[in-house]
């Protein structure tokens, strides 16, 4: 009994693998195309992946193969070919690279229905010692192999789909193109449900279109301090992000920067957001009125979303997504708020927010010295300031955005009053004259009291 896999196309034999399905067209299917009938003890047992030929069309052309490309593709390899003809090469080398070279789309087709008409039990395997045949060798060549005797190197050869692609020109839409390995499960080398193939299809279409994500697949990368996965399970998602946004804007803004993965598990698991047009619209809007309520300004622009398309089942999936937004890391010696002052900070996987003392203690670590942090909000104040200036010369035009300028520079100030309160409680502002801090040297140093001498750590400090 024979033990291999068998390939076919509209019933006629394409090749196979012996004893495990190894098969080049395996993949071109998915676990979804897998057709199990009855049990390994009963006479209709049968297990095999099949697709129609349109559907085998459909996933040839999205991997790129349109008749223009695979004519494109066996032309251009041969034309390799002339580099290489040397003194030592029969007439027919280049004779047959005239030919393939001037080849039509029309003619590869009917070279796959002269492959058709022989089948598998007529194929002539002295027709490699006719170098006149030139036919007869192009469909070897297309089909993967390389001529001995009538191309000037072993190395000008082909690899892909080209010859399913052709084939599907001269079978019937519905008709089948097929894997079957029953034989195999009745040897023995596979067990009557294990699935050889999985979604070997998905996996390569990804690969061809890398920005895609494949659905429910995990991804290698792990969330970090520069990376948040997100789930959105809200009926109304665009609202649902809009309101996690900020946070995690100001977050990235007030790190390293990083991206959010909306639509992915903490798990790394690819779920997506479903997003019709209307929805992927707002959602823009949303994104951009979110950065809008960030201050200080930063360029909107700044922001990259990527609607990145999900895979599933040999297509791109009808308004699924996985949202990856891209946040720059903001300015130096820079905080990010909200218009209501609200604020966050990353660590690891994690965005905390920071409020009251926390906030203080973080600003004072974060600036090398007072000296940096009123330089800072002086900066902010003053542009503040510049913004309030141009508003009131705009007049009525401008009137409720003057407000709201004139409502965060109070803010400010008294943001600036409490700090500053803040700090005259610590060692950053000179007690005397409030100058702030420049510099601060810690040391040890021996001192001698009442005849012993003491280690004492002693602290300099310069205002």
């Amino acid at each position: 009994m024979a033990t291999e896999s068998e390939v076919s196309i509209g019933g006629t034999y394409l090749g196979g693998t012996a004893k495990r399905v190894g098969d080049h067209q395996a993949m071109l299917f998915n676990t979804s195309d897998l057709v199990a009938v009855g049990d390994i003890t009963d006479d209709s047992f049968f297990r095999a992946y099949q697709i129609t030929v349109r559907e085998l069309r459909r996933r040839l052309e999205a991997l790129g193969y349109s008749l223009t490309h695979v004519r494109e593709h066996i032309v251009s390899t041969l034309q390799k070919g002339y580099g290489e003809l040397s003194d030592d090469d029969i007439p027919q080398c280049k004779s047959f690279l005239d030919y393939g070279c001037k080849i039509t789309v029309e003619q590869l087709i009917e070279l796959a229905r002269q492959w058709r008409s022989k089948g598998k039990k007529n194929y002539n395997h002295m027709v490699q010692f006719d170098l006149n045949n030139y036919s007869d060798t192009m469909l070897d060549f297309i089909q993967g192999c390389s001529s001995e005797f009538l191309l000037p190197s072993q190395n000008i050869w082909i690899h892909g789909y080209h010859f399913e692609r052709l084939l599907c020109e001269i079978y019937l839409d519905e008709e089948m193109f097929q894997i079957d390995f029953t034989r195999l499960i009745s040897a023995g080398y596979y067990k009557p449900d294990d699935q050889p193939i999985t979604n070997e299809f998905d996996r390569l279409l990804s690969q061809f279109s890398p920005f895609s994500f494949r659905f429910m697949e995990k991804l290698k990368e792990e969330e970090s301090e520069t990376l948040e996965f997100k789930t959105v399970v809200s009926g109304n998602p665009t609202k649902s992000i809009a309101q996690q946004l900020p946070k995690y804007l100001i977050g990235f803004l007030n790190g390293k920067g990083g991206r959010i993965f909306f639509g992915v598990t903490d798990a790394g698991i690819v779920e997506g957001v479903t997003l019709n047009r209307e929805e992927r619209d707002q959602l823009q809007r949303n994104i951009g009125a979110a950065v809008s309520s960030i201050t200080p300004n930063f360029p909107q622009a700044a922001v990259e979303i990527n609607l990145r398309p999900l895979i599933s089942v040999g297509t791109e999936m009808e308004d699924k997504f996985v949202i990856d937004i891209s946040v720059p890391s903001g300015k130096p010696n820079e905080m990010y708020f909200t218009h209501g002052g609200d604020t966050w900070v990353r660590h690891g996987t994690s965005t905390f927010a920071l409020k009251g003392h926390q906030l203080f203690v973080h600003i004072c670590t974060r600036y090398s010295s007072a000296d940096d942090l009123l330089r800072v909000v002086g900066q902010r104040a003053h542009a503040a300031m510049e913004e309030i200036r141009r508003l009131e010369k705009d007049g009525e035009r401008s009137e409720a955005e003057l407000a709201k300028k004139q409502g965060e520079l109070l803010a400010l100030r008294e943001s600036v009053s409490s700090t500053w309160q803040l700090l005259k409680e610590t060692d950053l502002i000179c007690p005397i004259c409030e100058s702030p801090l420049a510099i601060r040297h810690s040391f040890t140093d021996s001192i001698s009291i009442g005849g012993k001498d003491i280690d004492a750590d002693l602290e300099y400090i310069q205002y």
